[in-house]
């Protein structure tokens, strides 16, 4: 791969400066861009009949590249109120109980200012990271039928699974796993507790920067071979 060094050494009139800097421009992610996963828990019963799921908790994780690799992501739930009892099913999957609810629930409101503002302070990347798409869509829905502003998230979002799923089928393996053996066939523990909404945005978020280094590191190699040749 042509250096700095090589770049100094051409002369001017070859016009290839800036060929070169600028391929070695290319090769590098914004290791310091932040991006922002989001997760819900919804109240739904086991066998999926409810058409419209209230959310029960919501978790976000937060950070660049560096602090993936400093293990210094940051990530934050809220719980809201469904205005209906949990249903068994979801306690037992999540641990999320009706006294959870009943002592810990916030206003929409406030779970929409507190995103929002963390959203604006961290300068994240428009779109949410996601395992499944959604989330997002949903979240927005419930701010939206309250009608409490929400200008964020856009209308897209980067979804981990189907990332994941891509890149099983080139290889060859099986792409109908959850987070946590997904986690597993990239050599990560999933941290914290599954069904978790801050756990399980944390975990998509490592595993959206672990897949986006080996994106980053195929891409370095592949251009490196286009200048030997």
């Amino acid at each position: 791969m042509a250096s700095y060094k090589d770049y100094k050494k051409i002369p001017k009139k070859d016009g290839e400066k800036s060929k070169i800097l600028s391929n070695n421009r290319k090769l590098f992610m914004d290791i310091n861009k932040k991006y922002l996963a989001l997760d819900l828990e919804l109240n739904n019963a086991e066998d999926n009949s409810i058409s419209k799921p209230k959310i029960i908790q919501v978790g976000i994780a937060i950070g660049n590249f560096n602090d993936y690799q400093n293990d210094n992501l940051l990530s934050q739930k809220w719980y809201l109120n469904p205005e209906e009892p949990i249903f068994e099913f979801i306690t037992n999957l999540t641990g999320i109980t009706d006294d959870d609810i009943v002592n810990n629930a916030v206003p929409h409101a406030q779970v929409a200012f507190e995103i929002g503002t963390l959203i604006k302070s961290q300068e994240c990347f428009v779109n949410p990271v996601v395992w499944g798409g959604g989330d997002s869509t949903e979240l927005k829905s419930e701010f939206k039928d309250r009608s409490i502003s929400f200008p964020f998230f856009g209308r897209r979002w980067i979804d981990v699974k189907t990332w994941f799923l891509l890149n099983a089928l080139a290889n060859g393996k099986n792409p109908n796993i959850g987070l946590s053996s997904a986690l597993t066939a990239c050599r990560l523990k999933f941290k914290g507790i599954p069904h978790r909404a801050d756990d399980d945005a944390l975990n998509t978020l490592r595993l959206f920067f672990e897949l986006l280094n080996r994106q980053y590191k195929m891409h370095q190699l592949l251009t490196s071979a286009k200048q030997i040749i």
